[in-house]
């Protein structure tokens, strides 16, 4: 066992790199000792890292369970080629406090050699330090001091604690896969959600306080939150993967230190041209005061930020650095790339260039520089295995100016990753919260003041003042409820629709939701057709309320309800809050003579909660449109064939609105779950997923947009009437050009038309990302992997 050992970093490291990259910095002496300050600036004086074993898997950036034992969490003092590195845990002290029986040499033993540490945080008086470590099953928290004595288990049981972060008044913060449903309520049939991609189960955020007890557990996201980092003002800044339909990135969040307030920070500002889709550990460099740019006149805060920039898989959670400054809005928050050279993707980096695994700023005289993590190299997993290696992160100090770095420590047997200055920092005194819901404690208060007032240019095109008539609520949940692994070919997770509000005549409504789980929200117009799908789920804790002035009208501060609100938003809210069993209905969707009959708990409304294919839709299509759409190919069923280049099959496809399965042999993904009227509208999107494939003679018409009926060719074609209130006179769309110049396809072919209800599903069905799979049908799903 190796406590302390004295390391020449220099000597260790010079052969793996580009001299240009080895200069030292303007100023600063190798060795930082003596009366020159060294790279690291005058106020640092050693060093905490981690130690990992090197590992080889995909590295996706949610990945907070790959476990390798042997790791450390270590000290290096003084930072240079002459420092000593001295082991933080685990050491034989510390285990033996750890272990069942400390006298049990193989016991103590096995847990200083299977220790993994993934994340950790130093206290604002930087005594002590939390980390979260395995030690060969679930990752646990546990607090020692930098001494290393002290050690402290903070948490049990069968489910991950991960990214420990401290926090002011005695609390810390950590993410975990523990579902605060069930953890409130031990007989919910909730389970926690799992990830669309790897199937895994999702972290989310909670506190404890600093022995380990008086733990609260956040709201849930349909995926995974990770990395939390905290501003000085005491507001948290973390990275939550958005899935919606297309939309899959991992953004930057922020939420208060009561884990309520989550918005948006930083993610999507790159005006279209984003050089990656993931945003990772964010730290905090420097608060800066700065003139209001939409022009109030006040001085407000900028916070300034660097954060790994990257792709979702395969580059091991590394990537570029990216210098991000928030601004205090969404229309103005700003990114500059520190590392043009890196790739933003999953392609393998070049030797030279690399990647970064983390970084630190380090401010003060040291500005412009950060203490990171880098190699060298082809970064990216696949190309690593085929070359039968590693990465080899080690540490460094970069400067942005000058864009060289300056060699720290790496040892050639392990990741040396995360490191940060040992040093104090002041504690927030003050920390913004969220008010409390004045309907329930147990649910969320959520609304808007003015649903007009938007940042968003793409938003404020379809919102012109009157337009809104109904927010819609949507309920999220994902493959954790059983049965599928896809909901559909859509690429969307599963909904059910908790009811839809009336927006007032000022542009706000109120709805209280069930606490603690995802939804989102569109704004519907008198058609019953989505103008804006709010591309991310929205959630709030028991007891809170969430109320914003407009649809991203600004992001980076808490939205409050000030004094003065027209009282129509507090006491005109409608309560569609209701337990988990009765959100699921087998008869809201059904028609009786065209009609829906369900009674909703908004004024107006219905009681549909899924709108599922084979149940609500097929008998609409049955009854109105497979006589003539029945699969015998010509003019009404265009016919294309499919080639899997990989393995040259092709399968052929009739259009046919029909309910019978079909089983798709072609895509990563092939099927038997889905019926043909479902692909021929829909398409096989998800079920070829990335399939090199080739169409023949050409790729089918895209009939649906998911998530937006007003988009949809099927919708415009059959031309829905006004639903709010009911006139058959009017219609959704003036344009006759597809349709002959008849008011729809139906009267063009003679065939009777949709009722009001029968266009109100399919346009829900859309509007709710175009699946197949509800909760009313989840039973009726095999797998849909073969």
């Amino acid at each position: 066992m190796r406590d302390k050992s004295t390391v020449k970093t220099l000597r260790s490291v010079a052969w793996l790199l580009p001299l240009a990259l080895l200069a030292p910095l303007a100023g600063c002496s190798n060795s930082g000792g003596g009366s020159n300050p060294g790279p690291l600036g005058p106020e640092v004086s050693s060093i905490v890292f981690i130690q990992r074993t090197p590992r080889a898997d995909q590295g996706n950036v949610f990945d907070y369970t790959s476990y390798a034992g042997g790791g450390r969490l270590v000290k290096l003092e003084p930072p240079g080629p002459d420092g000593i590195l001295t082991t933080i845990f685990p050491t034989e002290t510390a285990c033996k406090g750890l272990v069942d029986d400390p006298n049990d040499a193989q016991m103590v033993q096995g847990c200083v050699d299977g220790a993994d540490i993934m994340s950790y945080d130093i206290n604002f008086n930087a005594d002590s330090i939390v980390f979260s470590a395995s030690l060969g099953g679930r990752y646990q928290l546990y607090s020692i001091g930098v001494d290393g004595n002290n050690i402290k288990e903070l948490t049990e049981g069968g489910n991950d604690f991960v990214y420990p972060l401290y926090l002011p008044g005695g609390k810390i913060m950590f993410m975990s896969n523990l579902n605060v449903e069930q953890v409130a309520d031990p007989n919910s049939t909730s389970q926690q959600f799992t990830d669309e991609y790897e199937r895994q189960t999702t972290a989310q955020a909670g506190t404890i306080s600093l022995d380990g007890s008086q733990m609260v557990l956040g709201a849930r996201n349909v995926s995974h939150r990770v990395s939390p980092a905290l501003l000085d003002d005491g507001q948290i800044v973390f990275t939550e993967w958005r899935h919606m339909g297309m939309v899959n990135d991992g953004h930057l969040r922020m939420m208060n230190t009561d884990l309520t307030g989550m918005r948006e920070a930083f993610g999507g500002e790159l005006n279209g041209q984003p050089s990656t889709n993931s945003y990772l550990k964010a730290r905090f460099v420097q608060k800066t005061m700065i003139a209001d740019p939409d022009g109030s006149g006040r001085q407000i805060a900028n916070y300034e930020m660097v954060a790994i920039a990257t792709s979702r898989d395969r580059t091991l959670q590394s990537g570029k650095l990216f210098k991000i400054n928030l601004n205090g809005s969404e229309t103005h928050s700003t990114a500059t790339d520190l590392t043009p050279l890196i790739p933003g993707d999953r392609v393998a980096s070049q030797s030279g260039v690399g990647r970064y695994y983390d970084a630190e700023g380090l401010g003060g005289k040291a500005a412009g520089r950060y203490l990171v993590s880098w190699s060298d190299g082809p970064v990216e997993s696949e190309t690593l295995a085929l070359a039968g290696t590693n990465a080899q992160f080690g540490i460094y100090v970069f400067d942005s100016n000058s864009q060289t770095r300056f060699p720290i420590y790496d040892d050639l047997r392990m990741w040396d990753v995360l490191p940060r200055p040992l040093r104090a920092r002041p504690e927030p005194t003050r920390t913004p919260v969220t008010p409390v819901s004045p309907a329930s404690t147990a649910d969320t208060t959520i609304g808007a003041l003015n649903v007009y007032d938007s940042s968003l240019g793409d938003i404020k095109a379809n919102l012109t003042p009157g337009s809104v008539v109904k927010a819609r609520l949507l309920e999220g949940f994902s493959g954790e409820e059983g049965g599928v692994d896809m909901f559909g070919t859509t690429e969307f997770d599963g909904q059910s629709r908790y009811g839809e509000v009336p927006v007032q005549a000022d542009g706000s409504f109120a709805a209280v939701v069930p606490g603690n789980v995802p939804f989102h929200i569109q704004l519907i117009d008198k058609f019953g057709m989505s103008l804006a799908n709010e591309s991310i789920w929205i959630s709030g804790r028991g007891g809170e309320q969430r109320f914003c002035g407009g649809c991203h009208e600004s992001r980076t501060k808490a939205a409050t309800l000030a004094p003065g609100i027209p009282s129509n938003v507090l006491s005109g809210f409608v309560n569609l809050s209701t337990p988990r069993a009765q959100r699921v209905s087998p008869t809201g969707h059904v028609l009786t003579g065209g009609n829906l009959t369900s009674v909703g708990l908004a004024p107006g409304d219905n009681g549909v909660r899924g709108v599922p294919w084979d149940m609500a839709i097929q008998p609409i299509l049955d009854a109105k449109c497979a006589s003539c759409h029945n699969g015998t190919a010509g003019p009404a069923n265009p016919s294309y064939t499919i080639r899997d280049n990989a393995t040259m099959v092709e399968q052929t496809f009739v259009f046919d609105l029909r309910g019978q399965k079909v089983t798709v042999a072609i895509g990563e993904r092939a099927t038997g779950d889905f019926t043909a009227s479902y692909l021929s509208l829909m398409g096989l999107g998800e079920i070829l997923s990335d399939a090199d494939v080739t169409y023949i003679p050409a790729p089918p018409k895209q009939y649906v947009e998911p998530a937006s009926a007003m988009n949809s060719l099927v919708v415009k074609m059959m031309n829905p009437v006004q639903r709010f209130p009911v006139s058959t006179s009017v219609r959704a769309f003036a344009d006759r050009s597809m349709t002959n110049g008849a008011i729809s396809h139906a009267a063009d072919k003679g065939y009777p038309e949709l009722t009001a209800d029968e266009h109100y599903l399919l346009i829900l069905n859309i509007d709710m990302g175009g699946q197949f799979f509800f909760r009313e049908n989840l039973n009726t799903a095999g797998s849909a992997t073969p």
